[in-house]
């Protein structure tokens, strides 16, 4: 992955997930304003690219993604919403980064110790919020109804695991990934034990984590 394609996955982390709010994710579902609003905080997000990238790269990734995200707004508004519309939406956001990186970037570069900062920055954004926005999405209807604790932990233990996890694939500390995972089922032992349903829920979204954590770490490092 070349250095442009690495700026743009961080700065759409930003603009796609972390300037946008659970309530704004929602309201944009049904109230197009909400979409444009999102958008205008989107193209914020990539204000930076204008110091690295001619004015046409912003306006290219900025109007894009409009479209996109309006494509997806009408296909909601006529047919039902399925965990698979997330993944085309990502899908088709990271083909146009992928794209304009390439055209419009190739030669893009910085010192190796600032490229390796870097991709550990881009990193640890997409592993917290975008992967449980991802987890969402696709596997809520596993979900408990008997289901107890704060609300918000098992959220917030996610980020947790999944930054852990990411820290320890950087520094090659794979060994101590089994402990972290051994922890977190120990701490769950009563709840496993006693409903079939969060055993499920667990196991999916341990496994979940894991693969999305490692997939992440492969993409922005080894690719």
């Amino acid at each position: 992955m070349n250095t442009a394609a690495l700026i743009m996955l961080g700065l759409h982390a930003l603009g796609d997930f972390y300037l946008q709010s659970d309530k704004l994710a929602r309201n944009k579902q049904q109230q197009y304003g909400a979409l444009v609003q999102h958008s205008l905080l989107y193209a914020l997000s990539f204000v930076p690219l204008l110091f690295l990238a001619p004015p046409i790269v912003f306006g290219i990734l900025v109007i894009s993604h409009l479209l996109i995200d309006t494509l997806k707004f009408l296909y909601q508004k006529f047919f039902r919403r399925t965990a698979m519309l997330f993944i085309v939406d990502q899908l088709c956001h990271g083909t146009v980064l992928a794209a304009v990186s390439l055209v419009y970037l190739p030669h893009l570069f910085l010192a190796q110790r600032s490229e390796y900062v870097l991709r550990i920055i881009v990193l640890l954004l997409w592993v917290a919020k975008p992967v449980s926005v991802m987890f969402t999405e696709l596997f809520d209807r596993y979900r408990s109804a008997q289901a107890t604790g704060t609300e918000g932990a098992g959220k917030v233990i996610g980020y947790l695991e999944r930054l852990i996890l990411a820290i320890l694939l950087i520094v090659g500390q794979y060994g101590v990934i089994g402990w972290v995972i051994a922890a977190k089922t120990f701490a769950r032992s009563k709840q496993l034990s006693d409903s079939q349903a969060f055993s499920e829920y667990f196991l999916v979204g341990t496994l979940s984590s894991i693969l999305a954590t490692l997939s992440l770490y492969f993409l922005v490092f080894q690719w």
